[in-house]
């Protein structure tokens, strides 16, 4: 496997990150190798980790209310729908 040697530094800090873990998956086919990086300081990698959870539960939350009211409009346009049905049989 070849080893590249870019730079990767630290968001936050600017210091060089370190390979915390490798590990590999299979996918259907393919062997996928993952490298999880993180920066050598324990209190700067504390806060990115804390400031990437918090938009990952900002980004969750526009989800869920995404698809919340994605159902409402179903739920409505379904409600609409029967009321023309039964609108329209007492003619």
């Amino acid at each position: 496997m070849k080893q590249s040697t870019t730079s990767n530094p630290c968001s936050r800090c600017g210091k060089e990150r370190i390979v915390s873990r490798i590990w590999k998956e299979k996918v259907f086919n393919s062997v996928i190798v993952n490298v999880e990086k993180i920066c050598p300081d324990p209190e700067c990698q504390k806060i990115v980790n804390r400031e990437n959870k918090k938009q990952k539960d900002k980004y969750k939350a526009i989800r869920l209310r995404t698809e919340e009211r994605a159902t409402n409009r179903k739920t409505a346009k379904a409600a609409e729908i029967a009321k023309r049905k039964k609108t329209s049989k007492k003619k």
